[in-house]
């Protein structure tokens, strides 16, 4: 029994009945898994791709340089204006026929620009070349925002201050309000002009409260400027002259005249007073029209007696 125990031990610890695998050398980095090694294996073993890559660069080359020498031949066939609601598209077009049948490659935007550099209502330009001939010009044009009178002369006030000719642009418009007593000063080579850096800045003031107001914008009728804190406003029918001057504060000021148009006005009469004061806080002024002094009779002493002058109202 020892005995055969004994060879059962060492068979049970010799040698595996299964070989143990053998063990090479370590993958060089070099070889199949780096990216260098990948791609001159694939060039190496197939030259047929290598082939085929050097053909598809050079067809590339080929067609950019047939595209280039193609570019240099097309011409401007068509002129498009886009943007315009004001300036007559076909005015803008006429401007540009001078690049019609031009090489598109040698149109230059400094030279669309130029061409359309006298035209006041542009505001901004954007010219591109399509490779079909087609000039393609997108306009934005400036926006009106209220009428400067100055005797018998009008212009267009743009959102910027900018005066504009007012060619027949003011009838297109439902309402743009006439303002008096602007002065203006030159300063673009296609004859417009703009708005004193102060005036511009009080009318849009004044304009903006009146488009936020409720009932104000839709009576107001024109705007008067006037030094020394004296600016006015009138209203449709009526030859009151409200006075909201210039130092600002107007949304307020057009919420005490809302409240005087309908607690007074409307029950006296849109006639009733001279001028309606609104620039005091809390108060509102108003002036009764002078009545004209009929001429009396000669008193024995010879003396004619004047007329007594009207009190302010205060509300």
């Amino acid at each position: 029994m020892k005995r055969s125990e004994h060879h059962h031990k060492k068979g049970h610890g010799g040698q595996f009945d299964e070989q143990l695998p053998e063990f090479g050398t370590e993958p060089s980095l070099t070889g199949k898994g780096s990216p260098k090694g990948k791609a001159r294996r694939i060039l190496g073993s197939t030259p047929v791709i290598t082939v085929a890559v050097v053909m598809l660069l050079a067809s590339i080359a080929a067609l950019s340089w047939y595209a280039e020498q193609w570019k240099k031949k097309v011409t401007v066939s068509r002129v498009v204006v886009s943007g315009t609601t004001l300036i007559p598209a076909k005015k803008i077009e006429g401007r540009l026929q001078m690049f019609k049948g031009r090489i598109l490659d040698e149109v230059r935007i400094g030279e669309i620009s130029k061409a359309l550099a006298t035209e006041p209502y542009i505001r901004e330009m954007q010219a591109s070349k399509e490779l079909n001939g087609i000039l393609r010009v997108r306009i934005r044009e400036r926006l009106p925002a209220a009428l400067a009178v100055n005797g018998d002369v009008r212009h267009i006030i743009d959102t910027e201050g900018v005066l504009l000719p007012d060619e027949g642009i003011s009838g297109r418009f439902h309402r743009l309000t006439p303002v008096y007593g602007l002065s203006a000063n030159t300063y673009a080579a296609n004859g417009t002009s703009r708005l004193k850096a102060d005036e511009q800045r009080l009318l849009a003031d004044i304009l903006k409260a009146f488009d936020e107001s409720s009932h104000a914008g839709l009576l107001l009728s024109e705007i008067h400027f006037s030094p020394n804190n004296q600016s006015w406003f009138a209203v449709s029918g009526s030859p009151i002259r409200f006075i909201i001057g210039n130092d600002g504060n107007f949304k307020e000021k057009l919420k005490k005249f809302e409240i005087f148009w309908q607690k007074v006005v409307a029950k006296k009469g849109i006639d009733c007073y001279e001028s309606v004061d609104l620039r005091f806080r809390e108060r509102v002024f108003a002036r009764e029209p002078e009545s004209p002094v009929e001429p009396a009779a000669q008193s024995a002493g010879g003396a004619t007696p004047a007329g007594s002058e009207i009190p302010d109202e205060h509300h």
